[in-house]
């Protein structure tokens, strides 16, 4: 395929995922902790709006300790928006996923041409953990995708050797802001780019530049890169102004969110274990039984072309400018893991405190994969075809799998476990909640058609949740009301694979169930005592 035909399939594919995300966004139920994400954008909004005067989202919860990026774009956005407050927030999702995706793309095609930009464009959209949480998760997604963009041009800063392009060093500069202003651990990436660009002007010294001509390159670039860290710091105060109040507040937010005192139960392979204590396996079991076995498989297949391009004198290769790029994504995924394989730190909710490391690890395996079938196709152009084809067909089972799943991507498991049926009553699964929202339209429909429901003796029915009483409030069907005490309430709202074992005081029965790939996900409980016929 010419690069024309390859470009023009990206942009085929942009517009069929556009069209789907429009005709699917309000699909979305509330995600768990949504409602006080929204009301922080607005506390961000009238502290703007109040000519800085209404500080009130300086002392929101804990939220003030999170960069404001997404919430308070939402939170101008729903002024106009004819949507509802979170359906707006939950298609601006998705159009951010879209603008991510363009990140993968230009980055894998900087990397490794127009064809291998192609497929990481596929992989990434068919990545269930991706595309789920797009819609449902204000934090991490965003921050997944902003770091993209931040190695794109941190990318292309490596090929500008003597003259940065200024447009370039404004790119990092507002992705990083943007980064860091959504989740403060993204200043750690800042360390990413310096060890690289360390490790390209020791490389180049070794290979024989002077060190006065590197020492007169690096002098030349201190303006550029000044100017870039200024629109960083510009672009993280605007979005979390609460960084700006005392000159150590982003210490403080990072010292909080490593010793982040909060240890809820977590399911793992089929024990409840708490966050704190959870065993050293989790995140990279939940890469391994999470991510599309074919993903894997061309990250495997990375990791091995990149040790044979490796082989040789190292400081050769690293002067490449190639190598320098790669070593920088390579950074961006090994980092994050080793630092949670060496420093442990208390994770849950699956995936999503460590979801930034998903994109550049499918890109790389997605570059694996385009590498393997032009290697293969080199030497024998029929068995190059047949691992095209097998790959297409991958990617269209997984297809399959998530328009299956939907709405529900993000709680998907791969077949290493067994599939959704594997992971039942093993592993979390829809950890956010957002089955309530179908749960509480079939508890509706329980109560308008079952006799024995519609029996209340004239009275409301009240209904407790396993959720966010503000998420519950948002998913309950009419002539109900939300109960905080679970010994008067007349129905129980669940989720699967999440700490929602209660202990009922009588015999319960689950009348209604949320089902994706024969899995229940959600369901619904009759808690009121059952009369003789």
């Amino acid at each position: 395929m010419t690069s024309r035909s390859l470009r023009a399939g990206a942009i085929g594919l942009f517009v069929v995922l556009a069209f789907i995300i429009f005709a699917t966004f309000q699909d979305y139920g509330m995600s768990w902790d949504e409602q006080l994400q929204n009301t922080y954008g607005q506390l961000l909004l009238a502290y703007y709006s109040s000519g800085f005067q209404d500080r009130a989202a300086f002392s929101y919860i804990n939220l003030f300790l999170y960069g404001g990026f997404f919430d308070l774009v939402a939170a101008v956005v729903n002024l106009v928006s004819p949507f509802g407050e979170y359906e707006t927030r939950h298609l601006l999702g998705g159009l951010m996923f879209l603008v991510g995706l363009a990140g993968g793309w230009k980055l894998a095609k900087l990397l490794a041409g127009e064809r291998a930009a192609l497929v990481a464009v596929v992989c990434l959209a068919t990545t269930p953990l991706l595309y789920g949480h797009a819609f449902i998760n204000p934090k991490d997604s965003p921050l997944a995708w902003l770091l993209v963009w931040t190695s794109y041009f941190a990318c292309r800063l490596l090929e500008q050797r003597d003259k940065p392009s200024w447009s370039m060093i404004a790119g990092f500069g507002l992705s990083m802001g943007l980064a860091i202003g959504t989740r403060v651990v993204a200043i750690v990436y800042l360390t990413y780019a310096v060890a690289v660009w360390s490790v390209a002007a020791a490389a180049r010294i070794l290979e024989g530049e002077s060190i006065s001509t590197v020492m007169q390159r690096l002098k030349s670039k201190a303006i550029p890169i000044g100017v870039g860290l200024l629109v960083t710091v510009i672009t993280t105060i605007i979005v979390w102004p609460w960084a700006a109040q005392a000159p150590f507040n982003v210490v403080e937010a990072l010292n909080a969110f490593t010793h982040f005192a909060f240890y809820p139960d977590v399911l793992w392979n089929g024990a409840l274990i708490p966050a704190h204590q959870l065993p050293v396996t989790y995140l990279p079991g939940l890469l391994l039984l999470q991510l599309p076995e074919y993903m894997l498989a061309g990250f495997g297949t990375a990791i091995v072309f990149g040790a044979l391009a490796w082989k040789g004198n190292v400081a050769r290769v690293l002067s490449q400018i190639k190598a320098q790029q790669y070593l920088l994504v390579a950074l961006s995924i090994a980092a994050p893991i080793g630092g949670y394989l060496l420093l442990h730190p208390t994770v849950y909710n699956g995936l999503r405190h460590f979801l930034f490391v998903v994109p550049p690890l499918v890109i790389v395996a997605a570059i694996g994969l385009t590498r393997l079938i032009e290697a293969t196709s080199a030497r024998h152009a029929v068995a190059g075809i047949g691992l095209g084809a097998a790959l297409a067909l991958a990617i269209a089972r997984q297809a399959s799998l998530m328009a299956g799943l939907h709405p529900y991507e993000y709680a998907s498991y791969n077949s290493l476990i067994g599939g959704m049926a594997g992971a039942k009553d093993r592993f979390e699964m829809d950890y956010w909640g957002t089955t309530l929202k179908e749960s509480g339209k079939a508890l509706g429909d329980y109560i308008a058609h079952d006799p024995s429901a519609a029996s209340l003796q004239g009275r409301t029915a009240k209904i407790f949740a396993c959720g966010d009483p503000n998420q519950v409030q948002q998913a309950l069907p009419q002539g109900t009301e939300f109960t905080g005490d679970l010994g008067e309430a007349d129905f129980y709202l669940g989720m699967q694979g999440v700490h929602c074992f209660e202990s009922f005081s009588g015999p319960v029965r689950r009348v209604r169930e949320v089902t994706r790939l024969g899995t229940p996900l959600g369901y619904v409980l009759d808690l009121r005592p059952q009369t003789s016929p």
